[in-house]
C-alpha cells in the first residue's frame, strides 16, 4: 500500500478460526513492538500494517511471517478466546425491525430471538466506527438484506442484522441494518482502558434481557473540565464552516476501529507550530474553507499556515506562513482567500489546551470525542492555551506543499480487479472533487471505472491515501479521519509525500493521478 502500509492476506474466505488466529497474530506483533510500525488493522482474512515511510518494510513483513508460521497451524487451546456476553433487550422500541426480520425469514419473532441468542459469534473485524464489531456466526436462516433506505441515526447499543452478518452499533451513527434489539453495555468509551469492549478474535454470546432500554440513550459525555474563564484565551464570535481542534492524530488504535485522524495537512500544522515555538504535535485549529471569527482574550503569538483563506487581523491581511503578536480584544477573521487550498491552520504559542484522550487532543468528529467537546467549534465557545515553550522557536520550518493538481500513486492491492482499460481511464482522465467530500475522504467525479467481478470485497484495513472504487465506479480517496476498514476494491494508494496535498483539495478542483512505482527493498 505505497510506502506507508503493508497488506498481508491469510485466506480468501470468512472463517471464525482464521479471524481468531489473525487476532492472536495482532496481539503478538503489538507485544514485540516492531520499530517503524504505527498501527495494525486486523480484519476477516487480512492484516494491514501501517508503517513510517522510511521504515524497513521487508523486515516488518518478515516479522509478521515469523509470528504467523507459529500461529497458523498450532492448535488453539480450548477457552483461549476472550468471551463476552452481551445482554440484549429484543423487540419493541429497542428492536423496531424484529417483526420485519421475522416476516422475511418466515419465523416468529420469538424464534428469531431464540436462534439469534443461541448462536456463538466470533469478532471478525472492528471498523465502520470505533468499537463497531462485525460478527461471524449468524445462523444462515436469519440473513436479511440491508434496508433500502438507511436510517440517519441508529441509537448506540443497537443490535442489527445486515446480510449474513450481525453486529452492535457502538455509537449513534447512520446505518442500514435491520435492528432487532439493543444492549445497555457501552461498546466504546474513549476514557476507558481499553476503549472498545471487543476486539478481533473475541467470542461473543447474546443473552436476552427483560431490562427496558431508554428510548434515547445518553450521548457521549463532554470531556471538558469545569470552565474557568480566567485562563480562556480565545472566544469564538462566529464558528465558520467547520473549525476544529486538531494535532497530529492518534495512531495505534486501528484494531479498535479508531481512525488516526488529526490534521488533514500535517506539514502545515507542523510549520505553524514551529513558527510559534511549539512542539510539532501541539494542538491548533483546523479551518475549513470558510473560516471563523475569533477574539483573543490574552496576549500571545500566532501563526497561520496552509491554505490562504483570507485571514485578517483587525482588518489587516495575514498571509499564509506569517506569524503575528496579538493582544486582548484583537479579532481574527477569514474571507475565504484566493481559493488555493481547502484548510488553513491557526497555531498559538503554547498550543490549544484541551484534555488528552487516547494520546491526542485531536477532534474525532465522527465518533464525537477529543478536541473541544468532541465537536466543531460554535459561537460562544472559549478556548484555553497552554504554557509557552522557551526552546525551539528557531527550528527549521518545513516547506508547506502548495496544492497541486497531480497526485502520485502506486497501484493498489486489488490491481487484479482492474484491467488495463480501467487503469488507462484512471491515469488519463481528470477527476473533479465533489462537494460531498469531508475529513473522511475526498469523493471524486469522473469517468466510470468498474472493477472486474463487481465492487464488493471482503472488508479489510485501509491507509490514508487509499483510493476505493465504489459500486457506481467513482473513486473515494481516504483522508486521516477515514474508516479503518472498507469493502470496496482499492485501485491505487497515494504515496506518503503527497498525502498532505489531499487535505487541501477543494470542491470543484480538478486533479489527475500519476502512476509511480515503489520497491519494498530486500
Amino acid at each position: 500500500m505505497a510506502d506507508h502500509g503493508l497488506l498481508l492476506s491469510f485466506g480468501d474466505a470468512i472463517d471464525a478460526d482464521l479471524s481468531r488466529r489473525i487476532g492472536s497474530l495482532t496481539d503478538a506483533l503489538i507485544a514485540e513492538s516492531i520499530g517503524g510500525v504505527l498501527d495494525y488493522v486486523p480484519s476477516y482474512t487480512t492484516l494491514v500494517v501501517l508503517i513510517e515511510p522510511e521504515a524497513d518494510a521487508a523486515r516488518i513483513a518478515f516479522r509478521v511471517r515469523h509470528h504467523w508460521s507459529r500461529l497458523a497451524e498450532a492448535p488453539i487451546p480450548e477457552g483461549s478466546a476472550h468471551e463476552v456476553t452481551i445482554p440484549v433487550h429484543y423487540g419493541g422500541d429497542a428492536g423496531p425491525d424484529l417483526d420485519h426480520v421475522a416476516q422475511i425469514t418466515g419465523l416468529s419473532p420469538d424464534e428469531v430471538v431464540r436462534r439469534h441468542a443461541a448462536a456463538t459469534y466470533q469478532v471478525g473485524a472492528i471498523g465502520f466506527s470505533p468499537g463497531f464489531a462485525f460478527l461471524i456466526g449468524l445462523p444462515p436462516e436469519l440473513a436479511v438484506p440491508r434496508r433500502s433506505t438507511p436510517r440517519t441515526a441508529v441509537p448506540r447499543g443497537s443490535v442489527g442484522i445486515g446480510g449474513k452478518q450481525t453486529g452492535i452499533y457502538s455509537l449513534e451513527t447512520p446505518g442500514g441494518w435491520s435492528l432487532i434489539g439493543r444492549t445497555p453495555l457501552t461498546m466504546f468509551d474513549p476514557d476507558r482502558d481499553p476503549p472498545a469492549l471487543l476486539k478481533a478474535g473475541d467470542t461473543v454470546r447474546f443473552e436476552p434481557s427483560d431490562t427496558p432500554i431508554a428510548r434515547n440513550p445518553i450521548a457521549g459525555r463532554s470531556n471538558q473540565p469545569a470552565r474557568r474563564h480566567v485562563r480562556d484565551a480565545i472566544e469564538v464570535l462566529a464558528p465558520g464552516l467547520q473549525t476544529s481542534v486538531q494535532d497530529l492524530g492518534r495512531p495505534g488504535y486501528g484494531r479498535l476501529g479508531i481512525a488516526p485522524g488529526g490534521a488533514a495537512d500535517r506539514s502545515a500544522l507542523i510549520a505553524g507550530n514551529r513558527l510559534v515555538g511549539n512542539s510539532d504535535g501541539a494542538a491548533g485549529l483546523e479551518v475549513a474553507l470558510a473560516g471563523p471569527r475569533l477574539r483573543f482574550l490574552r496576549p500571545g503569538r500566532i501563526a497561520i499556515t496552509g491554505a490562504d483563506l483570507g485571514a485578517c487581523l483587525n482588518g489587516m491581511r495575514v498571509p499564509a506562513g506569517a506569524r503575528r503578536v496579538v493582544g486582548p480584544g484583537d479579532e481574527l477573521w477569514f474571507n475565504q482567500g484566493n481559493g488555493g487550498g481547502a484548510r488553513a491552520y491557526l497555531c498559538l504559542a503554547g498550543g490549544i489546551d484541551v484534555p488528552v484522550q487516547l494520546g491526542s487532543r485531536a477532534t474525532d468528529l465522527t465518533a464525537g470525542f477529543g478536541g473541544f467537546e468532541g465537536r466543531a467549534l460554535r459561537t460562544g465557545d472559549r478556548l484555553r492555551v497552554g504554557r509557552e515553550r522557551t526552546d525551539g522557536a528557531h527550528r527549521d520550518v518545513p516547506k508547506v506543499l502548495r496544492p497541486g493538481d497531480v497526485i502520485r500513486v502506486v497501484r493498489g492491492p486489488q490491481s487484479d480487479r482492474f484491467d488495463e482499460a480501467a487503469y488507462d481511464a484512471f491515469f488519463s482522465s481528470q477527476f473533479t472533487v465533489s462537494p460531498q467530500s469531508n475529513r473522511l475522504g475526498s469523493r471524486l467525479m469522473g469517468p466510470t471505472i468498474l472493477p472486474l467481478g463487481g465492487a464488493d470485497i471482503i472488508s479489510e484495513g485501509m491507509v490514508t491515501g487509499a483510493i476505493q472504487i465504489t459500486g457506481e465506479g467513482q473513486p473515494i480517496v481516504m483522508l486521516p479521519a477515514r474508516a479503518t476498514i472498507g469493502g470496496y476494491p482499492k485501485i491505487a494508494t497515494v504515496i506518503a509525500a503527497d498525502l498532505d496535498r489531499l487535505g487541501q483539495l477543494r470542491p470543484g478542483q480538478r486533479i489527475r493521478f500519476r502512476d509511480v512505482t515503489f520497491a519494498m527493498g530486500s
